[in-house]
């Protein structure tokens, strides 16, 4: 039985589609059970950049609570930033987070997701009827840590996404953790990258409210950029993205774990219906690649003449990949300890992935890496920052739905 977490879009539209995928499988035992989401910005942010969340009022966002609690939804509320620029130790930020806590709590969230230890123990002893929830950002990776932050008051952990394929740990946390454990199944990150530590850190700017940046600070596209140079250069990376496959579930589930996430905050409201579908459903045919929601690499077509690469074609053939994530099942394999005695991953990316033109992938990594040249050399003028903010208002002011 899967219960399923998803982002929403806060339309109605979208808990109609819930409600109907939801009754399709409901025979199976598994559903969406849970949606989660947060305003655009506050001095208490979530962990993404304003740019992509949708802008709602504070009325527009109880309506959708109750409206999706009408159809049989929970709805968890994130204040999953990693940093909160030490706020919840002054007099104002304690104030305003009991103020957001009550406001939530009165709207009729049942739970939220959080990062940091500190703002745990407030939430869990201050408003017991709200189910503390700890981010992936938590970095849980072992029966230690889901017993301290068990000790802190969580009744749930999103575990840090490097442990979605380490089977001897999920096996031993699904029978001795002393609370819920939950994976996300569609996330893109490298595996084993030490850069998202930081890179978390800086998108969780991007929605902070403050006065000097209100609507969040920007940033550039320097991870973004590394990350997915990795993966053109080294075809296996994408592969070893700890990904979990829809037609593979069963392999979790047999672990004992019910509770599952979909990350995608920001997709589109078709994309995200996609995703529950193929994962409730545990069936989805053609680019594994286009479902998981992965072409970023288009971003960086334009070329220092000005002119623009046509769009890079990589397909990930989800109907060659049966079989792939057995292997991490039945074998006690440690990717931690490296890749180079093991191949798996780099030999069945020459199986099922298609790049359909190398001429074209090495254009596009040309791209990338001068881009990320000019971002590490270049120091931006005081008229480039300012044109870098005024941008990113723009683009928060294009998400208001209210």
């Amino acid at each position: 039985m899967m219960l399923l977490t998803v982002p929403t879009t806060y339309s109605d539209s979208f808990l109609d589609q819930i409600t109907q995928i939801n009754e399709e499988v409901c025979k199976t035992g598994s559903r969406v059970f849970e949606l989660y989401g947060s305003l655009q910005y506050g001095i208490f942010n979530s962990a993404r950049p304003a740019k992509y969340l949708p802008g709602i009022s504070k009325e527009q966002f109880a309506h959708h609570v109750q409206e999706a609690q009408k159809k049989g939804l929970c709805f968890n509320y994130l204040f999953n930033a990693p940093v909160y620029a030490n706020l919840e130790y002054t007099h104002k930020g304690r104030i305003e987070l009991e103020e957001m806590l009550q406001f939530l709590v009165d709207s009729g969230v049942r739970a939220v997701t959080v990062t940091i230890p500190y703002l745990i123990e407030i939430i869990s002893t201050t408003f017991p009827q709200l189910e503390v929830v700890v981010s992936t950002i938590g970095y849980v990776d072992s029966l230690r840590g889901l017993e301290q932050f068990h000790r802190a008051g969580a009744k749930r952990a999103v575990l840090d996404v490097e442990v979605n394929r380490d089977f001897p740990f999920l096996k031993c946390a699904a029978k001795q953790s002393p609370i819920d454990i939950e994976l996300i199944v569609n996330t893109v990150c490298l595996y084993q990258c030490h850069y998202k530590h930081n890179h978390y850190a800086v998108a969780s700017f991007g929605s902070h409210d403050s006065v000097a940046h209100p609507g969040g600070t920007p940033y550039n596209q320097f991870y973004l950029n590394w990350c997915f140079l990795e993966k053109l250069q080294h075809e296996g990376e994408f592969l070893k993205s700890p990904w979990l496959r829809p037609e593979d579930m069963g392999l979790w589930e047999d672990t004992g774990i019910r509770f599952f996430k979909l990350a995608g905050r920001g997709l589109p409201e078709q994309e995200i219906i996609r995703l529950c579908r193929a994962y409730l459903t545990r069936s989805f045919s053609g680019n594994l690649l286009d479902l998981l929601g992965w072409p970023h690499w288009q971003q960086f077509s334009r070329c220092p003449d000005g002119t623009t690469l046509p769009a890079l074609d990589i397909v990930l053939d989800n109907s060659k990949l049966e079989g792939f994530l057995t292997f991490f099942s039945q074998k006690n394999n440690d990717c931690r300890l490296g890749c180079r005695d093991c191949g798996h991953c780099s030999r069945w990316s020459k199986k099922a992935l298609n790049w359909r033109d190398d001429i074209l992938r090495e254009k596009y990594i040309d791209n990338m890496r001068r881009n990320i040249h000019s971002l590490v050399h270049h120091i931006p003028t005081v008229s480039e920052t300012r044109q870098a903010e005024a941008s990113w208002q723009q683009q928060v002011k294009k998400q208001d739905l209210s």
